[in-house]
């Protein structure tokens, strides 16, 4: 079952996506595609500077780019990233709600739990009792 779990989430993770990677500067679903791809690779952990750098923009054009795309801000994008890559470990995972929060890079559990609980209405453990994993006993 444990095998089956792991090449399942191989095949949904986001971060496994084909969009291309550089070089996209026009079709607007192949652009979206690449900028969430390399959003999502980094666990939301990336500069706006770093990100318009490696899409080869100023950051000033990307931040409005990311706001015409996505129809909100930088790091409004980058937060809704992390929460639902806090979503998948929460709904496919065993993991401790500390180590999801380490690896999401949130200062603290507290504050990874209140950030998840404004997004979603649930805290995180009460999403993952509701929408998780179900396991017989």
């Amino acid at each position: 079952m444990t095998e089956l779990l792991h090449q399942h989430r191989q095949k949904i993770c986001k971060s496994r996506s084909n969009f291309p990677r550089k070089n996209v500067r026009h079709a607007r679903d192949a652009q979206s595609g690449a900028i969430m791809t390399y959003l999502t690779q980094k666990n939301g952990q990336v500069s706006l500077k770093e990100a318009a750098e490696y899409f080869g923009y100023q950051a000033n054009y990307f931040s409005r780019l990311c706001r015409k795309l996505f129809a909100t801000d930088f790091v409004h994008l980058r937060r809704n990233i992390r929460i639902n890559l806090a979503e998948d470990q929460l709904l496919l995972t065993n993991k401790k709600l500390e180590e999801i929060a380490d690896e999401l890079c949130c200062q603290d559990l507290s504050s990874f739990s209140k950030a998840f609980a404004e997004s979603t209405g649930f805290s995180p453990g009460k999403y993952r009792k509701k929408y998780g994993i179900k396991t017989s006993r």
